[in-house]
């Protein structure tokens, strides 16, 4: 099992197959509202050796919890865990503002007119999120900035297109070496124009 911070309220586990039947987990368990959820990840964080477990575990019976799971090819999963308390619900939002951005390269126009109208669907679900695109001989690169808690449905909607990368590098070195094409709403013009 491996966990990576995210931010203040967020940690990203990963567990291996192993992992998951050494704790008796299972996807669908993982991934209910109920209190299985809750216990299952409680005795998961309990039993890591590093502080951010112990102290998001603490929190798992006074916060509400987001949980994001994902399947993994290896038969293990990856988690994605935030806290959410009244009183903290701004500042989880405002730090979602701040993570690296979900970006995803495509060659076709075809299929950066799909993703940009499948975006604008999600938009009308309830998704907030900032957009910009990006080109260089004849590639483009979507740029999207969760404002939200959405980053789970974007990155399965990029999932569906190709291989999404959140990545701060991979974003900087976007801005530096691609042309920016659209600066601002790059799913809503890209709906429209491809």
């Amino acid at each position: 099992m491996k966990i990576d911070i995210i931010s203040k309220s967020t940690l990203k586990v990963t567990l291996t197959a192993a992992d998951m039947n050494e704790y008796k987990l299972c996807y669908e368990e993982l991934t209910g509202k109920g209190s299985g959820c809750r216990k299952a990840l409680g005795r998961l964080l309990r039993d890591t050796n590093g502080p951010e477990g112990a102290a998001m575990a603490a929190r798992l019976s006074e916060d509400r919890l987001f949980v994001e799971a994902f399947r993994r090819m290896d038969g293990g999963c990856m988690l994605y865990v935030s806290a959410i308390s009244a009183q903290r619900k701004k500042s989880v939002l405002d730090e979602s503002r701040e993570a690296a951005p979900i970006m995803l390269e495509l060659s076709s126009q075809r299929e950066l007119g799909q993703l940009c109208r499948c975006l604008l669907r999600e938009k009308e679900q309830g998704a907030e999120f900032s957009s910009r695109l990006f080109m260089s001989k004849g590639v483009f690169r979507l740029a999207v900035v969760p404002e939200n808690i959405c980053r789970g449905v974007i990155l399965r909607l990029f999932g569906e297109f190709g291989a999404a990368v959140c990545s701060e590098l991979f974003a900087a070195f976007t801005e530096e070496h691609f042309t920016i094409l659209i600066g601002e709403n790059a799913a809503e013009t890209g709906a429209k124009v491809f």
